[in-house]
């Protein structure tokens, strides 16, 4: 084939580009390889002609010459990826070393400095002296397959006398590898973009920019720095662990990603809730970090933030124990658990551990007692001086056949008893207080007017016949309000709850797991800053949403219909899905089956061996910073290519100096992460909304 069909040829092939300019980047010959490994030999001169080959560092392999691809056979048309491991000894290396110390050697005082280039060698002994071996890990095949470049996560064939020259890639080339989807990936991604509301696949996501080593004088103090892309799509209905020790960029990571996905979203004008967790305070407060800015700041009218405290610019995420019985009993009992209250009792006990989750309305018997245990609860409340909120009615029970045995009851007292009968069945706090005690003194006379005439103590009698009105857990609760036991007993009664009243909120009016629902499907950001107020209401709170948010998503995937795209980020989450957790309890079932539901699930650690086998094995997306532990390091080293990255890991506390291995990424890509920086996500927030002509900055969609 002639010369000047060679050069159009190779001046159009990918593959030769991957080379990048191979006239410049030769660094080697691969001498000798396997199906998992390649050696290079290089010298001290390529490598100063290239700027150097650090550790970690990609290098490509290629047995054409990329100046006539045309004439070179099939079998040699591929371009091997290769990460540079360690260096390797060569077999005359002990003759090399023995030169080079008896150079040294033979020097004088005067040669204590160095000299020129050769540094006092003979010209052909220097060339020897400077050659050296590199092993590298194999990562995968470059090829053309219907005039589209893919890549093989492994190798098809090898030769034992190679052929291959060893080129270090850089800038275009360099990109054009760390960034590139294979033709499939790409084409999933688009459906699964498409399925999820996108009118196309979302831009990429400029993550960061290679980074091999902690230092970076050559690789990116002097060459151009190559961007790495990821794919948003990756995210969505997938696990991400953000993994690192503190201050080394895990969180920078997180509000990289919630400011991704949230303009992803507005440039295709569709709805993603994402609701973050926040421990330390880090997303919903302006840091020095951060630019002085926080997600709220950034996205002032989709941001949502909760506090258990009274804040402004904060909802709160105090439960309004009148409201949310339920809850307020978990969080009661679990702050009670905790404390070393002086209070006992068998009816404390009872209460204690007590349950007043609603049954289903169709279970009418249960739930109608139910409501019975739901408004005492509230009368303890009241009785132990939570604030009330405006307005609050109480239920109470005034069927008639209860009235009836009440005035049967007084009519046979001596003197006969008068009994206040409210009016209708939804009353005060104050009145239901004195109806519920008042029914209980009737109950107790009545089992002890039973107990004198031989038959059972049954009491208020309940529509069930043989069946106490008052049944063992409505017992407990009135006792409690009226702080005496059924024998007549004081004990504390509802002063063993009065400590807690800072963690009520009278200005809630609803459920506030109904009300972050519907901010997700807004899809709004939401973030729970739990730095501040009671660390019970962390986890009681925190389990209760993710469990409302997980069963309602799997709910609306059984019944056919498309769940609400949602991302949930975690930190500190090895005491959420740790190593012995429960797989039916709601955070590792959210981290293991949440995926199907369209629940992304973000979880940022220190400690990766803490975190529960099944969900490592499990997660899509790595983004793993400095780690100082040999047994967090072992555990990573089982997953992908990390293994290569172990020491470098270890060693490198640079903030924000992380390694990357995504789902549309067959390898890791050490990187370092862009800084959070919110002027540059408002001027893409202002860009999308000139393009689209909405003049309401960063307004969240009505629908889809």
């Amino acid at each position: 084939m002639s010369d000047v069909l060679n050069q159009i040829v190779a001046s159009e092939s990918e593959l030769v580009n991957l080379l990048g300019t191979y006239n410049t980047s030769f660094v080697g010959y691969v001498y000798g390889m396997s199906f998992d490994e390649a050696l290079v030999l290089t010298n001290d001169d390529w490598k100063h002609s290239v700027n150097g080959i650090p550790h970690n560092s990609f290098l490509v392999a290629a047995g054409f010459n990329p100046e006539r691809l045309a004439d070179a056979a099939e079998i040699d048309k591929e371009v091997v990826l290769l990460r540079v491991l360690e260096p390797v000894t060569l077999p005359q290396d002990n003759d090399l070393i023995k030169t080079r110390i008896e150079h040294h050697q033979r020097r004088t005082i005067e040669e204590q400095f160095p000299g020129d280039v050769n540094d006092g060698l003979d010209p052909i002994t220097a060339a020897e002296l400077q050659s050296g071996g590199l092993r590298c890990r194999i990562l995968g095949t470059f090829y053309l397959e219907n005039d589209e470049l893919r890549l093989g996560s492994d190798i098809e064939n090898f030769m034992t006398l190679s052929r291959m020259r060893a080129y270090k890639p850089t800038e275009a080339a360099l990109s054009l590898i760390v960034n590139h989807v294979n033709p499939e990936v790409r084409r999933k991604a688009l459906e699964e973009a498409t399925n999820a509301g996108f009118l196309q696949a979302p831009s990429p996501i400029n993550i960061g920019t290679i980074r091999y080593t902690s230092t970076a004088r050559m690789h990116r103090g002097t060459a151009p720095l190559v961007a790495v892309f990821i794919q948003p799509t990756d995210f969505l209905a997938r696990r991400t662990a953000v993994l690192g020790m503190t201050r080394t960029g895990k969180s920078n990571t997180v509000k990289t990603t919630v400011s991704a996905v949230a303009v992803a979203a507005l440039k295709d004008n569709i709805r993603i809730g994402q609701l973050i967790f926040d421990v330390n305070g880090e997303y919903a407060n302006a840091n020095h970090q951060d630019d002085g800015s926080s997600i709220a700041e950034v996205f002032p009218t989709q941001t949502i933030r909760y506090r258990a405290l009274e804040t402004v610019g904060f909802e709160d995420i105090r439960p309004n124990f009148y409201i949310e019985c339920a809850q307020a009993l978990n969080l009661i009992q679990a702050l009670f658990k905790n404390d070393n209250s002086p209070f006992s009792g068998q009816d404390l006990d009872a209460f204690m551990s007590t349950s007043l989750d609603e049954p289903d309305i169709t279970e009418r018997a249960d739930h109608i007692r139910w409501q019975r245990h739901k408004s005492v609860f509230q009368c303890i409340l009241f009785r132990a001086a939570y604030p009330v909120p405006t307005g609050l009615i109480i239920d109470i029970p005034i069927a008639e056949a209860l009235l009836v045995q009440i005035r049967n009851w007084a009519q046979v007292q001596q003197p006969v008893v008068n009994i206040n009968i409210p009016a209708n069945a939804r009353v005060t706090p104050s009145e239901a207080c004195a109806w519920f005690e008042q029914l209980r003194l009737i109950n107790i006379s009545l089992k002890e007017q039973q107990h004198r005439n031989n038959t059972p103590q049954i009491g208020l009698v309940s529509s069930t016949r043989g069946s106490s009105w008052v049944d063992p857990t409505l017992e407990s609760l009135l006792n409690m309000l009226a702080r005496e036991n059924s024998r007549g007993q004081s004990f504390g009664g509802w002063r063993a709850i009065q400590k807690y009243r800072p963690y009520h909120s009278q200005r809630r009016r609803a459920d506030i797991t109904n009300e972050i629902i519907a901010h997700l499907d807004n899809g709004r950001i939401v973030i729970l800053d739990l730095s501040v107020g009671p660390v019970e209401i962390r986890e009681v709170l925190s389990k209760r949403i993710a469990s409302r948010i997980f069963d309602r998503q799997m709910a609306d995937m059984h019944a056919g219909r498309v769940p609400q795209n949602i991302v949930l980020y975690v930190e500190e989450a090895h005491n959420l899905i740790g190593k012995k957790a429960d797989l039916t309890d709601t955070w590792p079932r959210i981290a293991k089956e949440g995926a199907k539901a369209r629940i992304a699930f973000v979880y940022a650690t220190q400690e990766p061996s803490s975190v529960h086998p099944n969900i490592l094995a499990n997660t899509e997306n790595w983004f793993v910073t400095h780690l100082n532990n040999d047994d967090e390091l072992r555990t990573l080293g089982k997953f992908y290519d990390f293994s290569d990255f172990i020491a470098s890991l270890k060693a490198a506390q640079d903030v924000g100096f992380a390694r990357i291995k995504t789902l549309s990424s067959p390898f890791v890509i050490p990187t370092q992460i862009n800084r959070f920086t919110p002027d540059d996500i408002r001027r893409q927030i202002e860009e999308i909304n000139s393009r689209s002509g909405n003049v309401q900055s960063q307004e969240v969609p009505n629908a889809i």
